[in-house]
């Protein structure tokens, strides 16, 4: 149920992101989606009902598409044209196979050494970290690029 719950909430965002997804907000896109993955899995951790916690991934629609989404366009405006299917394929590399499989480990050893609270409270503090690190680069950067945008 949790995840047809999480896949069926993804597809409507993936549809609709035509709507929401603004050219040059890529950063800050991301930065909203770690917040919702910091809170989603700050709450993970407290509930103790499994169907509560079923009902929770709903919240996938806040987090996983439009962090993805906004990477994939984030992506598209910084790698040249000729380099797009590459660094897609790098993303996608990164994001679903190298990071996947040292997540999964270091996960699988938290839960086993610490059990499922502990794993959502540290997966939750990665979150707000990336969260932070995404809005200081917004800070740095993302002036300097909307204005970049603004003069082509």
């Amino acid at each position: 149920m949790t995840w047809f719950l999480a896949a069926g909430s993804e597809i409507v965002v993936f549809a609709l992101s035509f709507w929401w997804l603004r050219k040059g907000k890529e950063i800050i896109i991301i930065s909203f989606a770690a917040a919702f993955f910091f809170i989603r899995y700050f709450v993970s951790a407290w509930i103790t009902d499994p169907q509560l916690l079923a009902y929770l991934q709903v919240m996938q629609l806040l987090t996983f598409p439009i962090f993805y989404s906004a990477a994939i366009q984030y992506l598209y405006r910084i790698v040249p044209v000729e380099w797009r299917a590459t660094g897609q394929t790098v993303l996608a590399l990164l994001f679903f196979g190298v990071s996947g499989i040292i997540a999964s480990y270091i996960g699988g050893a938290i839960y086993g050494a610490y059990g499922g609270k502990t794993l959502y409270l540290f997966i939750s503090s990665i979150s707000f970290i990336g969260m932070v690190f995404a809005l200081v680069l917004y800070r740095i950067y993302g002036t300097r690029l909307d204005t970049a945008e603004e003069a082509v």
